[in-house]
């Protein structure tokens, strides 16, 4: 979850990045050395239309820290971002007790540290045809003048006397002299997940919860253009409330935030995809329309075989064709990612090593499930992490038209959320597979051991330990 510490650059345009593509040096091939207790059906067909799409993170966790301008730095880069990036997911844009977002206060109020409503407005406006995903957090909320008090809109609160709308088992009703106080029928029901306890847990069963939920969405963040949503900390409540809130709002994109502890790989995708399932649930007669989700399943795989200190020896290639992969088990409902506002950024909660950032780009920009690629990673300059402007290893590119580069290749070739991975090596020094896209296909080769092209592809880029041919 999150910890509660909380340019202009110059436009590509997509002549430019094939004509990248058609100068770049091609290398020669080389020859090769060696919850809740409920039962949910299997999710097997992706909701959501199947695209060659990418979504951009616009914001890192330092975003919020440009006091009141963060609207305007996304519109100044609007030229750019619409011409690469199908959707945008913006930080939280509702008042907070927290600068960053996370522990919203008045949902109804869109001045934040990010800047003012009308500045959110003409954001979401600059970017078409791109369109914006909000990340909405409703696991938790914070009260206006004590722990509990809800205000704009109130949920049913009132201080003192009325907490239906937060879970019976809240820190409140121990910690807070207002709500100790209350009797239990005056209470929500228990938590249907994990407590979190910087914020009062909502009571997701509770009608005035669920309404006052789907009019936020389709009175207010709808009305300003958001088309999709990032939920935040999904493991805090059951499922099937998403997949509601998804059916209720008409969601065209929806992908959950869950990063639960975990044994193993085969573990952690058990989980992830029990919520995914879960999200097809049925509330008030409505069935759920389901939720993509992170695949941290991935991100475990990419930080086994990068997360080590800067240039440092990789090793374990082989984890990237782990058969837990969300995007090989469940493609059309992976978000894959390299590092967002909390694995990375100043967060660096569970961060790639920096040195292969750009190898982890070439993974998920060539394979299925849908990319997200994070702000910090993309430009230059808006915030105190960004590294665009740094040359990727073994190459001449910075990271940005490297990024660029990558998500020209993946559109050339159609490759798209549900594609097929054909595994060509799975070994401890090397990675490489063929993916199949609906205009082309490509075969990409990532680690320490030299690979032997299949015939009839060339080499058409590469970098330090790692080719992609067509």
């Amino acid at each position: 979850m999150k910890n509660l510490r909380l340019n202009g650059l110059c436009r590509l345009c997509a002549a430019a990045v094939f004509s990248v593509f058609l100068l770049f040096i091609f290398t020669t091939c080389s020859t090769s050395t060696s919850s809740e207790n409920e039962i949910y059906p299997e999710i097997t067909e992706n909701t959501y239309d199947s695209s060659s799409g990418v979504m951009l993170q616009g914001f890192s966790w330092e975003s919020c820290k440009s006091v009141g301008t963060w609207w305007n730095v996304i519109s100044n880069n609007a030229g750019e971002i619409k011409d690469r990036f199908e959707y945008v997911w913006f930080p939280p844009c509702s008042d907070s007790l927290s600068d960053n977002g996370y522990l919203p206060r008045s949902l109804n109020n869109f001045k934040s540290a990010y800047g003012t409503e009308a500045q959110l407005r003409t954001a979401v406006e600059a970017i078409k045809p791109a369109k914006a995903v909000g990340d909405v957090v409703i696991n938790h909320r914070v009260g206006t003048t004590s722990w509990g008090d809800f205000t704009n809109p109130a949920f049913g609160t009132v201080k003192g006397s009325n907490y239906k709308a937060i879970c019976s088992n809240d820190e409140g009703f121990t910690n807070d002299s207002y709500m100790k106080g209350v009797s239990g029928s005056m209470r929500g029901a228990a938590d249907t997940g994990e407590s979190y306890g910087p914020g009062r847990d909502l009571d997701h069963t509770d009608s005035e919860v669920q309404s006052g939920i789907v009019t936020w969405m389709n009175d207010k963040l709808k009305d300003i253009g958001f088309v999709g949503w990032r939920y935040d900390y999904v493991r805090g409540f059951a499922g099937k409330y998403i997949g509601y809130y998804n059916a209720m709002s008409d969601a065209e994109f929806s992908v959950g935030e869950l990063w639960p502890s975990y044994s193993s790989r085969s573990s952690l995708y058990n989980i992830i995809n029990e919520w995914i399932n879960s999200t097809a649930g049925t509330v008030n007669g409505v069935a759920g329309k389901p939720s993509k989700a992170f695949d941290f399943v991935l991100k475990d795989a990419l930080n086994s075989v990068f997360g080590k200190t800067y240039n440092a020896a990789n090793s374990n290639y082989g984890a990237l064709a782990d058969e837990y992969l969300l995007l090989r088990k469940k493609p059309g409902y992976a978000v894959t990612f390299v590092d967002n506002h909390d694995t990375g950024s100043t967060q660096s909660l569970w961060p790639i090593d920096t040195h292969d950032i750009g190898t982890a780009y070439v993974f998920i920009l060539t394979h299925p499930g849908y990319p997200c690629v994070a702000w910090q990673h993309y430009f230059a300059s808006g915030t105190s992490d960004c590294i665009g402007g740094t040359t990727v290893p073994g190459t001449s590119l910075t990271y940005h038209d490297h990024i660029n580069y990558l998500v020209a290749m993946r559109k050339a070739a159609g490759i798209s959320d549900t594609n097929s991975i054909e595994i060509l090596a799975k070994k401890s020094d090397l990675y490489a597979a063929k993916i199949t896209g609906t205009a082309g296909s490509l075969v990409v080769s990532i680690g320490s051991s030299t690979y032997s092209c299949p015939d009839g592809y060339s080499a058409v880029y590469s970098g330090t330990d790692w080719v992609i041919y067509r």
